[in-house]
């Protein structure tokens, strides 16, 4: 048997599932009429890829689904299945055993098909049962309207019939196959010939412009290279002059700081000498004012002795004692009242000088102290400027020591993406400087990108370059880091928490994110034994630092200490802050104390001028009293002449006398030796001064011209490293290259040629005009897309030359196979129509012999006793004889596998149903024959019999019959 089954789910009537299997050659389906017979013919032809829903009987193909009855809901799914027996290899696939099932869901109307239960196309079902006799459109598979159909058909619509049991149905699908991909070739050629010839418009100018690109890049990369090393040699050229000026400016630095020095010292031991020459003169006063103590003295004793010899004189000589005595004892009253005034006058200016000389010293001692405050203060001002000058340093070139963080941040403006790095865009609040530098570590050295991209273009920079690692952190990928809940709130009730590390630094919106990525899990104490307990309360799960420094890091690591100085770019600024403030207070101490010194010098200039006025005072008013004291002493003598004495009193008052005078002699002599020494020794300290005083206009006169110089080297160093800076940013800009990197190029030896080569290079790039930089690609592109499109255009032509070859071969084959069927059948015809019409003679005509591709077919009959050649003049019975004669000659030509018959007998009468009945016998051993009947002549010739019933109304069953049996059970019932 070649169709072992059916199985049927929901299809139509068939609500259940149903399987009907086929033993014997011929098996009939009887049945009443709108039992649902004829649903199994329309299962057999659904499945083999019927989409017409008019041939299946419906409005809509949702219609072949069980619809339900009044008594049963209706179904989703209608499902078929025919299962084949292919040993023969009938069907093409290589089982032996075909299952094909189709199935169509009501909820969407989409259909599924299956061979072997593996999901398939509707055309592979279609060339699955190509050629093989069975396809939905062959007479295999006929109905009574099929039977009419045929009949009354026009000859070119017969044609198919014949075409199919030929065997070239397959090679006509493939030559409509064919033709429909020749067309699409034509198209395509079509096409790619305007797409070539747009091309070609396109190549020839592009071509141009590639050339002249090609140009452009040949003499900018000869440019680039020659610019570069002209660029280099001038970097090298001003990096020498750079070192050189910085020398000189350092050299000019030092000396004016040694001669400032030098003036320093020079000025302070000019101020020793004029002390040691004020003391002197003190010295010298005081000696000069003894002196003229001992010289009055002297000529008051050598007065008093001459006095005394007078006396002895006059008391010889005097008569009248008493009176004069008493005019004696007036005047010398009236003398010491003088003299005493005069005395009073002189102690009170004495008192003043001593007062005077007193605060000199002290104004002295003052501007010693302030001269050492300045050197103090010129010192701490030397020391807090380097420190500022590192700090500055360390703010301006902060990664001088990372090379590849220097390098990019060098190229800021020729990098697209580049933001800054972490320590100049999150900036601690004051007083977290420390911590926050201490949180961030290494990361604060890290470049803030604004993608993954930028960064990659960096680092593929820092290659190129071989210019050190850096690391990145773009914006776009970075994910904030927060504390848990849980140690927060232990965090928050804790002594010594001071907050998160993102809580102290102030940086742009776009940053915060940044900021909550490297800080906002790092918690913040005030000192090293609260962070100790948080660090102990929190299991050690947290990073803490204090305010100073010290981290305890996750896992209970602890680091600590101080530096020197700051070395971290966060806490620079305030540094620097910190050490301007102290610079300008020492300033201000220094202008404060440089007043000072000013007011006790003038205090000084002032105290000198009240002294010397005094002195001359002194000067003036000490002769007038020794003028009053020698006055009051003589008459005081001449009183005492005057008196009794005793003369033994006298002598020795006169031996006390002249001792007197010795010692002052003597001592006056001391004096003498003594400021002749003095003086000696001031005429050395004035000339000393006096030179101390050229040497300090002489390094003043060094100093102003050490300044001018140096502001001169200065500006000449400013101009260098400008033109140093704007030929390093012409390399980073113009050819992305950094100076270390450049230097590896090729160096020419002749500047100046090259300059001029340089010069002619611009000219003659900026000759070319506007250059397409891109045309060479585009060229090479378009280049490879002609010469491609050629050759699609060459296998185009090539394939519509082997299509047309193919369909050539292929009308070759159909007309031979055609012919030969044709032949056959028309062969076959003659016999089958002479038995089943019992004489007569019939034949097939071709319409048109010379065009067998197209020619339609015709059928010629005449049955015994008529005339009639035209095949619409007979009956329906007769047609569907005639009909049923052709299609047993295709059976007798050609072996089919399987024939469906559904009521084709309908219209014969009972002999030439019994007739037609026979027929089939004979082919069944050879043909499996499936009868849709209600004629009795029909079913007694079946093998087996299925009935259909409604036992349910509206729902088909079955009831199978094997007559053999029945006769059997018939005949041993009579017996």
């Amino acid at each position: 048997m070649f169709l072992r089954r059916i199985e049927m789910q929901g299809f139509k009537s068939f609500a259940d599932p149903i399987i009907i299997n086929f033993e014997h050659g011929i098996t009939g389906v009887v049945g009443p009429n709108g039992c649902g017979k004829s649903n199994i013919t329309d299962a057999v032809r659904w499945v083999l890829g019927e989409q017409s829903v008019k041939s299946m009987r419906g409005s809509s193909m949702s219609d072949i689904i069980f619809s339900g009855t009044t008594q049963r809901k209706r179904v989703n799914t209608a499902s078929v299945t025919l299962v084949f027996d292919n040993t023969a290899k009938l069907l093409d696939h290589e089982a032996d055993e075909i299952e094909v099932t189709r199935r169509i869901h009501r909820e969407n109307g989409e259909g599924e098909y299956y061979i072997n239960k593996q999901p398939v196309r509707l055309k592979d079902i279609q060339n699955l049962t190509l050629d093989s006799g069975i396809g939905k459109d062959s007479l295999s598979i006929i109905s009574q309207g099929t039977i009419s159909n045929f009949a009354d058909a026009k000859p070119i619509e017969r044609r198919s019939l014949f075409e199919e049991q030929a065997g070239v149905s397959k090679y006509k699908k493939r030559k409509i196959e064919a033709l429909g991909k020749l067309s699409r070739t034509a198209d395509n050629i079509e096409r790619m010939m305007d797409i070539v010839t747009e091309i070609e418009r396109q190549v020839v100018p592009l071509k141009k412009a590639s050339d002249k690109a090609k140009i452009y890049h040949e003499k900018q990369s000869r440019l680039e290279a020659i610019e570069t090393s002209v660029l280099v040699s001038e970097i090298d050229t001003l990096n020498s002059e750079l070192e050189e000026l910085k020398r000189v400016v350092f050299d000019t630095q030092t000396k004016i700081a040694s001669y400032e020095a030098n003036l320093n010292l020079n000025d302070l031991q000019t101020s020793e000498s004029r002390e040691q020459i004020n003391e002197l003169d003190r010295k010298i006063q005081a000696s000069q004012e003894r002196m003229m103590s001992v010289v009055n003295e002297i000529q008051t004793l050598e007065g008093r002795k001459t006095e005394l010899d007078e006396k002895s004189k006059y008391i010889l000589e005097v008569g009248n004692l008493e009176e004069k005595r008493e005019q004696l004892l007036s005047l010398t009253q009236q003398a010491k009242s003088e003299y005493d005034d005069r005395v009073q006058r002189l102690n009170a200016l004495k008192s003043e000088v001593d007062l005077l000389n007193q605060q000199s010293i002290s104004n002295n001692r003052e501007i010693a102290d302030a001269n050492q405050k300045r050197e103090e203060l010129l010192s701490l001002l030397n020391q807090l400027n380097n420190r500022k000058n590192t700090q500055q340093q360390l703010i301006d070139r902060p990664f001088i020591t990372i090379k590849g963080v220097s390098t990019i941040l060098d190229n800021k403006n020729s990098l697209e993406g580049i933001k800054d790095v972490v320590a100049k865009l999150l900036v601690p609040t004051d007083g977290y400087e420390l911590a926050i530098s201490n949180a961030l570590g290494g990361s604060s050295n890290y470049i803030v990108t604004r993608d993954e991209e930028a960064a990659k273009q960096a680092i593929a920079f820092l290659k190129r370059n071989a210019s050190g690692r850096a690391t990145f952190i773009p914006l776009n990928t970075i994910k904030p880091r927060y504390l848990s809940q849980d140690i927060l709130t232990i965090c928050e009730n804790t002594e010594g928490f001071l907050g998160l590390g993102s809580d102290f630094v102030e940086n742009e919106p776009i940053y915060d994110t940044l900021s909550d990525s490297l800080l906002g899990n790092v918690i913040v104490a005030d000192t090293i034994d609260h962070a100790q307990q948080l660090a102990r309360l929190t299991n050690y799960r947290a990073q803490i630092v204090t305010l100073e420094g010290d981290i305890f890091y996750r896992g209970g690591t602890i680091a600590g200490g101080k530096f020197k100085e700051n070395n971290s770019l966060l806490g620079a600024k305030k540094e620097l802050e910190k050490l301007e403030l102290l610079i300008s207070e020492a300033n201000a101490s220094l202008d404060e104390i440089t007043t000072k010194g000013r007011q006790l010098l003038a205090q000084k200039s002032d105290y000198d001028e009240q002294l010397m006025e005094n002195r001359i005072g002194l000067a003036q008013i000490e002769p007038i009293v020794d003028v009053k004291r020698a006055k009051f002493e003589k008459l005081k003598g001449d009183l005492e002449l005057l008196s009794p004495q005793d003369n033994n009193q006298e002598l020795s008052y006169k031996d006390d006398l002249i001792d007197g005078l010795n010692k002052a002699y003597f001592e006056r002599d001391s004096i003498i030796n003594s400021l002749k020494i003095q003086r000696e020794s001031r005429v050395s300290l004035t000339h000393k001064q006096q030179a101390q005083q050229s040497e300090s206009q002489q390094l003043r006169r060094s100093i102003s011209t050490l300044q001018t110089k140096l502001s001169e080297y200065q500006i000449r160093l400013a101009k260098t490293e400008t033109k140093l800076e704007n030929n390093l940013d012409r390399l980073s800009s113009e050819y992305q290259m950094t100076y270390e990197f450049a230097m590896r190029g090729e160096r020419v030896e002749n500047i100046e040629e090259a300059k001029k080569e340089v010069v002619t290079l611009r000219s003659q790039i900026q000759r070319l005009g506007s250059v397409n930089m891109s045309a060479p690609e585009e060229y090479e592109e378009l280049s490879e897309r002609y010469e491609f499109l050629n050759k699609q255009l060459k296998d185009l032509e090539q394939s519509k030359e082997n299509l047309l070859e193919l369909i050539d071969e292929m009308d070759e084959i159909m007309k031979v196979q055609f012919k030969e069927m044709f032949d056959k059948i028309n062969h076959e015809f003659d016999t089958t129509f002479k038995e089943l019409f019992g004489g007569g003679h019939g034949k097939l005509v071709l319409e048109d012999e010379n065009d067998l591709l197209n020619t339609g077919v015709d059928i010629d009959v005449q049955p015994p006793g008529k005339t009639i050649q035209n095949i619409r003049l007979f009956s329906g019975g007769e047609k569907s004889l005639i009909a049923i004669s052709v299609l047993f000659a295709i059976l007798r030509a050609r072996r089919v596998p399987l024939c469906i018959f559904d009521e084709v007998e309908a219209a014969l009468d009972q002999g030439n149903v019994e007739r037609f009945a026979r027929y089939i016998s004979k082919f069944s051993d050879t043909t499996q024959f499936i009868v849709i009947t209600h004629r009795p002549g029909t079913m007694a010739q079946c093998d087996t019999l299925y009935g259909v019933t409604m036992a349910q109304k509206g729902i088909s069953s079955l009831l199978k019959v094997r007559l053999s049996q029945a006769v059997e059970i018939s005949e041993s019932e009579r017996s």
